[in-house]
């Protein structure tokens, strides 16, 4: 399995909750504490794989390109 992207967005997020962008951009914001990031820097899909329990072969297929 390749990656054609590392960085986990919010619109990302959206498109595997199917909730709207507040709710996505608080889950990206409790997504940078548990992971002790800074404000200006971005999950990686490693990491939002392992916070939404969900497996990274499923994950890369909602990532859009």
């Amino acid at each position: 399995m390749t990656l054609k992207r590392l960085i986990f967005y919010t619109a990302d997020l959206k498109a595997i909750t199917g909730k709207g962008d507040r709710t996505c951009q608080n889950l990206m914001a409790q997504m940078r504490d548990f992971f002790e990031l800074k404000k200006w820097q971005q999950p990686t899909v490693y990491q939002a794989s392992d916070f939404l329990g969900i497996p990274l072969e499923q994950l890369v297929s909602f990532i859009k390109i």
